[in-house]
């Protein structure tokens, strides 16, 4: 992101995004790191469809949003 569009940006919104990439890299990482483990020790087939789900909670607001959906373990296209 450019210097000009992170300066139109209002406090919030640049806490927001760095918040979300924050999340988005650190899972990323950890789930990759997880499903490759899982597929070394035997625990999981290579390529297997795996059914995952995320939850990000505001405390303060009573508020959770929830996304499910499926990965693929390391190895099913080389």
């Amino acid at each position: 992101m450019s210097t000009d569009k992170r300066d139109d940006m209002s406090d919030d919104e640049i806490a927001m995004r760095k918040f979300l990439k924050q999340l988005g890299v650190t899972a990323h990482q950890e789930l990759e790191a997880a499903l490759q483990a899982a597929v070394a020790e035997g625990k999981l087939a290579a390529g297997a469809e795996v059914a995952v789900s995320a939850e990000v909670t505001i405390a303060e607001l009573g508020y959770v949003h929830r996304v499910e959906g499926n990965l693929l373990t390391p190895g099913s296209n080389g």
